[in-house]
């Protein structure tokens, strides 16, 4: 049979978020027991929590490797657990424990599900690699890319090979084939919908991303094993750059939503249509604005990090790359007589990023820049036009008050002097008596002290209408003086 296998080996390395900008130490905690939870129990206790600051490269273990499976288990591999600055990562070999006898290609589904049961659902939140690598019995006669086929489909049954495959090389002799595929999972936000920052601690995305080397016999094999820490390296350079990207997709989505929130604000104060707003819109529009600023601010500041990310960890991938280049042609390995490694195949993810994700991140940056400028102009705007309106409130209420100020005194003016003249009825009458022999002449006045109800009424009215008019004339002549004064 052309399609069996000696040795058939999956490594699976995952990597998770150690720490991230701004996170607090309850966040630490928690990613930290996100990570260790993908180890078995009996290994979580013997786990060492490192806290030095930004380490290149600390092992987790006393023992570098923690192995399983004794003979005659079925399977046998080991755990390799790390911490690479702000990264965990951890490797799970796992293998037959078999490295004489052939075995079919797809048995790569039997050994995979094993590291499923171990892992027990546990996902990794930055990412993960599958590494396959198996000898080859015959290879002078097998068709390596036919074998590499089918393991690609017993590993992952519904992806496609011809979609997924990016290149292909050769490592100890080996061929060496990559494949893989990103796809988002954000959606559109409608429009006016509430943003959810805690939203970026779900996945928001999906890809896969698998190796297969198949060796033409054992030595090659053995050497290709060697390379373990340096693929734990370059997988997690490869994870965080998906993983940064993936965040500032997330980003530009709510940069987006808001900016549209942006445009509003000026739409509000464009030409003189703020003339017509009454001020409690302007002040509604001005508190939008200003609810803006935190939320658009830290986000553009993480949309630049993400892009510092990526290409650091872009240029640390492409250096990586080299190195094992550097390590397969060593000294070390000369004397095998390995044909020189092959790994151009690695360098096309390197370009893609470049040439596609990172100047897609770059140009984001400069087109949403310029939104938290023009968030402060409207700010600045709407707040000036706010207080000019104040202004002119305050100082048309205080004439007013001025004005009937002045009424008030002209009116109790006028009613204090019309009280000094109480209304009075001085009838006279005239009376004549003769007497004997003369006429004498009495004039008697009379002060009617009570007069009359209607009489009363009639001085009431008239010292009103007094008041009212001497009110008004004087806060007539008071407000066209103002309005001159002006």
């Amino acid at each position: 049979m052309n399609d069996i296998i000696i040795y058939p080996t999956v490594d699976l390395f995952l990597y998770d978020l150690r720490e991230s900008l701004g996170q607090d130490p309850a966040q630490l905690d928690r990613n930290w027991d996100n990570f260790k939870h993908k180890l078995p129990a009996e290994l979580q206790g013997c786990l060492k929590r490192d806290t030095s600051f930004d380490p290149e490269s600390v092992d987790l273990l006393d023992e570098r490797f923690y192995k399983f499976g004794n003979p005659g288990d079925t399977y046998q591999g080991f755990y390799y657990p790390v911490r690479m600055s702000d990264t965990y990562g951890l490797l799970l070999d796992c293998s037959i424990n078999d490295t004489k006898k052939p075995y079919p290609a797809k048995s790569i589904k039997r050994v995979k599900e094993e590291i499923d049961r171990r892992l027990g659902g546990e996902t990794p939140t930055l990412g993960q690699t599958w590494l396959i690598s198996a000898q080859l019995p015959d290879p002078q006669v097998q068709n390596a890319e036919d074998i590499a086929k089918i393991c690609y489909k017993s590993l992952l049954p519904l992806c496609d090979w011809g979609d997924d495959l990016q290149g292909s090389g050769t490592v100890f002799g080996g061929r060496a084939f990559e494949l893989w595929h990103y796809e988002s999972l954000l959606s559109e936000m409608p429009e006016n919908s509430d943003r959810d920052r805690s939203s970026n601690i779900w996945p928001t995305f999906t890809s896969h991303h698998v190796i297969i080397v198949l060796y033409p016999n054992a030595k090659s094999a053995q050497a290709g094993a060697e390379l373990h820490c340096d693929w734990m390296r370059l997988f997690a350079y490869r994870a965080k750059i998906l993983w940064a990207y993936a965040q500032t997709r997330q980003l530009k989505q709510w940069l987006k939503q808001d900016s549209i929130a942006i445009q509003d604000c000026l739409q509000e104060i464009r030409g003189d249509r703020h003339k017509s707003l009454p001020l409690p819109q302007l002040q509604s529009t001005l508190n939008q604005a200003r609810s803006l600023v935190p939320d658009y601010t830290i986000d553009i500041g993480y949309l630049a990090d993400q892009e510092r990310t990526m290409a650091i960890n872009l240029y640390n991938y492409q250096r990586r790359i080299k190195s094992i280049a550097e390590e397969a042609t060593s000294s070390e390995f000369a004397p095998v007589g390995f044909p020189p490694p092959n790994l151009a195949f690695l360098a096309n993810f390197s370009d893609d990023v470049a040439e596609k994700y990172l100047l897609q991140v770059r140009k984001d940056y400069e087109n949403l820049a310029p939104g938290l400028q023009r968030l402060e102009f409207a700010i600045a705007t709407i707040r000036s036009l706010v207080e000019v309106d104040r202004a002119d409130r305050d100082r048309r209420f205080q004439t007013n008050v001025t004005v009937l100020g002045w009424g008030l005194a002209a009116a109790g003016l006028v009613v204090s002097l019309s009280a000094q003249f109480p209304y009075v009825i001085v009838p006279v009458e005239v009376l004549r008596r003769e007497g004997a022999g003369e006429t004498q002449n009495r004039a008697i006045a009379t002060v009617e002290l009570q007069p009359s109800v209607s009489a009363s009424w009639d001085a009431a009215i008239y010292s009103a209408v007094y008041s009212i008019g001497a009110a008004g004339a004087v806060m007539a002549i008071a407000w066209l003086w103002m309005r001159l004064r002006k």
